[in-house]
């Protein structure tokens, strides 16, 4: 089976063996649901399958939260943009190095504190009980599903191009010939493609049901075994995730400076075919000084809002577990993007236009071809790709199940639920959602790495301003909480669906003219506007209001708080 990427060019097909890497890596993941099922036996139903009880240590703590941080956008998207816009991209994801020190630096203590004393278990929680709002909480919990139900579809399309290219060497196999043979049956079935008059280069061209059928392998692993163990599940596969893509960031860069001849010989190739891959602000005037900017408080400030990462935080067991897992994560992840920029600049040299049409296929295009030799070595390298997509699916899957169960059903319209029908209703929802974005990854973004910015950066004008407000203010109301959460969301969306009916675009070049990219107010991401006004707005309208009342504010405000 050619690449659906580089039809025509000397793309190597995925060996049989390539799959017995995948096999052991997925036997490894199932195992771990299974003992994480069993640690549900134990305490509360909600905290274990939706925080693990709290008990996570330093190095499982660091391993999770950047397993789950760094998603099939950092290894697909990511390398895509890498492969079209060379050197710059090493500025462009400068402040994820610190991600993890700002974030946890400045929430993690006080988060774990608030949640323990109010006994939250998610953040919508945590926002409606520390400003007894439940219209703050509920607003809280549908927006998360609406930006988590958007990156979560580009997380299935990274999972279904990983398998698919894994599967290149046992497509003329009876079983996989039936299988894709039931896929493009139904698929034809439903109108949903068909296969005549379809164009070999498109993305919907004959490979299709390829695609569709990797998608359907990817969903039915993530949304099993993450509806099986719950948050353990989550977490232990993380860790085994994390040791994954650690391993194969390092592993694949050595290979491809190894094939490219140095670094020094991949830079010589690029002046050669754009001079403008090497240096600053990259082809089409990619990454101008306003984005710059804009893309280190997306990294830095930004993710402070992530609520994947916030309710890592409140799982935490003490204080000492969290200093020591802050500066482990800023390790693990100098471990995985820096080999990642010099991997697919040297990608750049070794293949300068084969992979363009559809960039986002060459993390695993480049996998196979730097291991052609070594089959069983290329398996293990797509495991990591495919590692960061299942890591980020099942915490995004366990936060929304979290969010319909926790924070709309429990606490709005049934709070005398049995724990019987919670742990159904939850099972039930985390395989539903996971239909769901099955469905709607049959037609991705054409470019990962956008949605992934879009989600990342609404979260962030959503939940930080609201989330500051309610750890460190005490005179904040909850008419000041609602109005930051509000603004923040409709001044990034605002922006983000005029960029996409095409204001401003015209004469745009970079990521200003993209069809799926919001407007940039002088040069600004929507990120900084949304975040300002949210703040802004949150200070203004809670002076204007009455406080809450003192013995409730005190409760989160103690003289000497107490160590988690």
């Amino acid at each position: 089976m050619l690449s659906l990427l580089a039809s025509g060019t000397d793309a190597v097909t995925a060996s049989p063996y390539t799959l017995v890497a995948f096999g052991a890596y997925m036997a490894g993941v199932f195992l771990l649901g299974g003992i994480s099922h069993q640690l549900l036996k134990r305490g509360s139903f909600l905290k274990e399958y939706f925080l693990g009880d709290r008990q996570l240590n330093a190095w499982v703590l660091g391993l999770t939260y950047v397993a789950t941080s760094v998603s099939a956008g950092s290894f697909v998207g990511f390398p895509s943009l890498i492969y079209r816009n060379g050197w710059i991209m090493a500025l462009w994801i400068a402040g994820y190095m610190v991600a993890g020190m700002v974030s946890k630096g400045v929430l993690a203590k006080r988060l774990n504190q608030v949640s323990r004393l109010s006994g939250s278990i998610t953040v919508p929680d945590v926002l409606r009980d520390r400003f007894q709002s439940p219209a703050l909480g509920l607003f809280a919990s549908v927006f998360l599903l609406i930006f988590l139900l958007f990156n979560l579809v580009g997380q299935f399309k990274a999972g279904g191009l990983i398998m698919q290219q894994a599967s290149g060497g046992v497509t003329e196999t009876a079983g996989y010939q039936a299988l894709r043979g039931a896929t493009a049956s139904t698929l034809r079935a439903t109108h949903v493609w068909t296969e005549n008059g379809a164009d070999a280069d498109s993305f919907y061209g004959l490979h299709y049901p390829d695609y569709v059928l990797g998608i359907i392998i990817f969903s039915l692993t993530v949304v099993a075994y993450t509806t099986y163990g719950g948050f353990w599940a989550v977490t232990w596969t993380d860790v085994l995730q994390g040791i994954v893509i650690v391993a194969g960031a390092l592993l694949l860069m050595f290979l491809a400076l190894s094939k490219v001849g140095g670094l020094a010989a991949a830079s010589h190739k690029l002046q050669e075919v754009d001079p403008r891959l090497l240096t600053g602000p990259g082809p089409d005037d990619y990454l101008g000084p306003g984005l710059a900017v804009s893309f280190f408080f997306l990294w830095t400030i930004g993710n402070m809002g992530q609520p994947v990462g916030m309710v890592r935080l409140m799982a935490c067991r003490d204080t000492p577990t969290l200093r020591t897992s802050l500066f482990m994560i800023g390790f693990y992840y100098a471990l995985i993007y820096l080999p990642l920029v010099v991997t697919f600049v040297c990608a750049r040299a070794l293949y300068p236009t084969e992979y363009l049409k559809h960039s986002d296929s060459i993390m695993p295009a480049m996998a196979l071809n730097v291991t052609s030799d070594w089959p069983l070595l290329g398996g293990l390298i797509l495991a990591a790709p495919y590692a960061a997509a299942m890591s980020a699916v099942a915490g995004y899957l366990l936060l929304m199940s979290s969010s319909l169960v926790r924070d709309i059903y429990q606490r709005n319209i049934n709070p005398a639920v049995s724990p019987r029908m919670v742990r159904g209703i939850s099972y039930g929802t985390t395989a539903v959602v996971g239909l769901i974005v099955t469905i709607g990854a049959l037609w991705p973004p054409a470019f990962l790495q956008y949605l992934i910015i879009f989600t990342g950066a609404g979260m962030a004008c959503t939940y930080v301003g609201p989330t500051v407000l309610a750890l460190f203010w005490r005179r904040a109301t909850r008419a000041g909480a609602l109005a930051s959460l509000l603004s923040g969301f409709l001044t990034l969306s605002t922006l983000w669906v005029l960029g996409c009916m095409g204001v401003g675009k015209e004469g745009k070049t970079g990521p200003a003219g993209e069809t799926f990219a919001p407007v940039y107010l002088f040069g600004l991401d929507p990120l900084i506007y949304g975040l300002i006004i949210s703040l802004v707005l949150g200070v203004v309208v809670s002076l204007m209001t009455t406080p809450l009342p003192q013995k409730h504010v005190d409760r989160y405000f103690l003289e000497v708080s107490p160590s988690p």
